[in-house]
């Protein structure tokens, strides 16, 4: 919270120095040259480096990707600390019909400390079609003012941004080649305030607390996607772990001893939230009251707000004796007891009675 989003989905995977992910490619809608770009986020001020390999699982059918041949081998990519895109300068040809595999490994040559393990955050890998490569869609000029404008690194980044006129002519002609034509909208009919979205780009208006191009997805720290938007998760402050919730039931992941929805209350058998603490009940009652911790439904002779021995009974449930009656003569539950309670002499081990007006014994 109070963060400024620098991430395009759910989150972040948190990638430790000498692992790797796999990202699966299956909806390439034209035979063409992409450009492979990761957005990433160190978590320390140094460089990382990437290892970025392309498999198809198949053959390929297009002569275009076939005379070009895809090379699988690693191809290094360096990912600076100060940036938060890089780009593979050797384009990949990649084609409809065909799944492809995109390997990366990540490692932190210099790592000012080898025993100490160095994480990097990924958001995600991207395609970005070369304008150049698609046949007889522009001119030298147009080429030109697309490189001068620097129209894919304003393009790539996170947040929201504005493309100069050129990038927005060029990348809708493109767009418009590559899928044969306009793409349709899919807005989310739950999510979407209506069937329209942005000419560039696709994204639709979305309801409250909903995100994605379609309007589809809860966004971080709500859940129950419906026709109502999303509701806000409302993790309590100090009972919870994190301001995000289950997106479909809205549990919220609450610290030890913490329970509900919210994480706004204690668990069964604790009080004082939000600081809560086991019942003090001796052992003898698993509930007490959730705000004050009196102890409710006291077992075997005790009573009190501790499950203390109830009067007519002898022992320290605190130090793990158990009550036993006091015999004055008889039980409490006799004809023959006449006391009002009883203690066991700490010196003697005697039972003193202390009897009721009129009697009188050791």
């Amino acid at each position: 919270t109070g963060r400024s989003v620098t991430w395009t989905g759910p989150g972040f995977a948190r990638v430790p120095s000498g692992a790797g992910l796999r990202f699966a490619i299956n909806n390439i809608p034209f035979a063409m040259d992409f450009d492979i770009t990761i957005r990433y986020e160190p978590e320390s001020l140094e460089d990382w480096l990437a290892s970025v390999a392309v498999q198809p699982s198949g053959i390929l059918s297009s002569q275009r990707c076939k005379n070009k041949g895809l090379s699988q081998e690693p191809h290094a990519l360096p990912l600076p600390a100060t940036k938060r895109i890089a780009l593979l300068q050797t384009p990949a040809c990649l084609e409809p019909g065909t799944e492809y595999s995109v390997d990366v490994y990540f490692s932190q040559p210099s790592a000012s400390d080898p025993k100490v393990k160095s994480f990097i955050l990924i958001d995600s890998l991207g395609l970005i079609p070369r304008i150049g490569s698609v046949e007889n869609l522009c001119s030298e000029k147009d080429l030109d003012e697309y490189q001068k404008y620097h129209c894919i690194e304003i393009a790539s980044e996170v947040g929201p941004h504005v493309l100069p006129e050129a990038c927005t002519r060029l990348i809708v002609s493109m767009s418009a080649r590559i899928h044969n034509g306009a793409v349709a909208c899919k807005c989310n009919p739950q999510g979407s305030l209506n069937a329209s979205c942005s000419k560039l780009g696709g994204q639709c208006q979305c309801k409250a607390n909903v995100v994605g191009r379609c309007c589809d997805t809860c966004s971080a720290g709500s859940y129950g996607f419906g026709f109502h938007g999303c509701y806000a998760c409302e993790c309590h402050p100090q009972g919870s772990l994190s301001t995000l919730c289950d997106q479909v039931t809205g549990q919220c992941s609450c610290r030890r001893e913490v329970d509900g929805q919210r994480c706004s209350r204690c668990l069964a058998g604790y009080f004082g939230f939000p600081h809560c603490r086991p019942c003090p009940c001796n052992g003898y009652a698993e509930l007490c009251d959730p705000v004050t911790g009196a102890c409710l439904n006291c077992r075997k002779f005790t009573a009190g707000s501790h499950c203390e021995c109830m009067d007519g009974y002898y022992g320290n449930p605190l130090n793990g004796e158990p009550c036993r009656p006091c015999m004055c003569p008889g039980a409490p539950t006799s004809n023959r007891y006449f006391a009002r309670s009883c203690y066991q002499d700490p010196h003697s081990a005697q039972l003193v009675c202390n009897c009721l007006e009129g009697y009188s014994g050791t």
